[in-house]
């Protein structure tokens, strides 16, 4: 702008010639000319992008724009370049006109666009951008105990279309796999997302709005391609929209105190009630929320192209009991791996338990705090070098009923051997039949090892049992003589 003062300042001030501006400036005569002759400075930035002003581009602008628009959905890679849009321009639609011309308005567009949207997200309620907010619920298990659950809210405020899912946390695993599904189910990712600091989302809050996001949640927002904010410390009101949504959910979709024993299935019901709800007014707006989030819904960006694996990795040391942590949980592993490291690749729902790149073992993973989880299978190769510690470790009753009772009476040979044969049924993956095996050995009359094992084989692997004999044909006759005074010979005798 200085430039162009000073232009017009040596045209209108001190009465240079329009070639002598030029050459002073060091513009070209065609720019020099432009700015010492111009006399309307109102133009809007509006204005450039008027049909007037591309003569033979102008019937076309529209459906530049729509492109472009709707690439803002899309990922880079798969947005047009100003040749495709030429391209299909001229097979299309029969545009005539140059090439340069297009590459121009294009130029323009993106740019007031990019603009557009800078100042476009301090809005108080932009498209396509939601509030995230967890909030707390009762709920009663299975067994009719009492627990607590955590209800993750998505709110788009500017059509006040919002959804729910439940989970046992609100760790970061519980944060993604919740905002996941309701992408999905939504059929597209906002562009921007309001938080507050959770420690899920935010590893360091800073001066002002600066904040340091954690590992996950970045790439979290690099896969679904969004931006977020986060309010400023102890400032709720600043997504005021999902706080009301907490509330608005709780009451009407978590009254009564809801009965969940299965959660997959009740998130899936969840999302159906929160459809069903949009079928109301809007608080402010006379239409349904339905139809302002149709309209909304087309700004939304385009799901993934490849699907995100919400998980996280840690290196954890086995303990001396054979044990690894995980939270407030505790998860066996094996003593034989007494004071090594192992992988554990942790879920929302599982936990899975690696070492040396082979998977040992997986969990329901546990939100019980101090919960000591026991698995018998695991601890099969160190009771085969302990057998008689068998009936005295805290997860002998979780063994298989028959073999409980088989393992209690049995000496201490015949039950390494047992165990073994166990052990092997175990990691055949059918312990599901494990006291099938001892039935059908009791049928047949004897507890022997060598008898368990041939039933076990029966039942497990029936491509290795023999073809039985067919004992239907009569045997044939052989009529066979020998003869047999050759032996007179070796006792001395004469033959006859």
């Amino acid at each position: 702008m200085a430039k162009i003062a000073y232009i017009k300042d040596l045209y209108e001030n001190e009465g240079k010639s329009l070639r002598g501006i030029a050459e002073e400036v060091k513009v070209n005569f065609r720019t020099a000319k432009k700015y010492a002759l111009q006399e309307d400075w109102n133009q809007s930035e509006e204005s450039q992008f008027k049909a007037e002003n591309y003569p033979i581009l102008g019937e076309y602008i529209a459906v530049i724009n729509e492109w472009l628009e709707n690439d803002e959905r899309e990922p880079r890679k798969q947005r047009h370049t100003v040749k495709r849009i030429y391209d299909r321009l001229c097979k299309e639609k029969g545009y005539t006109g140059s090439y340069p011309t297009v590459r121009r308005y294009v130029s323009q567009k993106k740019e007031q666009m990019r603009k557009y949207k800078e100042s476009f997200l301090p809005l108080k309620h932009p498209l396509a951008s939601v509030q995230v907010d967890f909030g707390k619920f009762k709920y009663y298990d299975i067994s009719g105990d009492e627990r607590k659950g955590f209800a993750l809210i998505i709110s788009f405020p500017n059509s006040n279309a919002g959804w729910m899912q439940v989970f046992k946390s609100e760790n970061q695993e519980c944060l993604l796999e919740g905002m996941k599904r309701i992408f999905e189910h939504i059929g597209g990712v906002p562009t921007h997302a309001r938080c507050d600091n959770m420690t899920t989302a935010v590893a360091q809050v800073l001066e002002g709005t600066e904040r340091i996001i954690s590992d996950g949640f970045y790439r979290f927002m690099l896969h679904h391609r969004f931006t977020a904010s986060f309010c400023t410390p102890a400032k709720g009101n600043e997504k005021g929209n999902v706080e009301n949504k907490v509330g608005y959910t709780r009451r009407n979709m978590l009254v009564p105190v809801p009965t969940i024993a299965d959660f997959e299935e009740f998130n899936e019901e969840i999302l159906r009630l929160c459809d069903e709800d949009h079928e109301r007014k809007h608080y402010q707006n006379d239409k349904k929320i339905s139809e302002l989030w149709a309209e909304e819904k087309k700004h939304l960006k385009a799901l993934p192209k490849y699907e995100y694996e919400v998980f996280k990795y840690e290196n954890l040391r086995v303990g001396k009991n054979g044990y690894i942590g995980v939270d407030a949980a505790k998860y066996p592993i094996s003593p034989e791996l007494h004071g090594k490291s192992v992988q554990a690749k942790i879920w929302f729902d599982r936990v899975e338990i690696f070492y040396d790149h082979e998977k040992i073992s997986s969990f329901e993973r546990s939100y019980d705090k101090k919960e000591i989880l026991g698995d018998w299978r695991t601890y099969i190769p160190a009771l085969i070098e302990k057998p008689g510690a068998t009936e005295h470790t805290k997860f002998f009753e979780q063994m298989p009923k028959l073999w409980q009772q088989y393992l209690k009476t049995a000496g201490s040979k015949e039950r390494k051997s047992a165990l073994t044969l166990l052990l092997e049924i175990v990691r055949d993956g059918n312990e599901c039949i494990c006291d099938d095996v001892l039935e059908m050995a009791g049928q047949n009359g004897s507890f022997e090892i060598d008898n368990i094992r041939q039933c076990y084989t029966w039942l497990a692997k029936p491509e290795n049992r023999p073809n039985p004999l067919d004992l239907s044909a009569n045997p044939p006759i052989i009529n066979y003589q020998p003869d047999l005074s050759v032996y007179d010979i070796l006792t001395g005798g004469a033959a006859v």
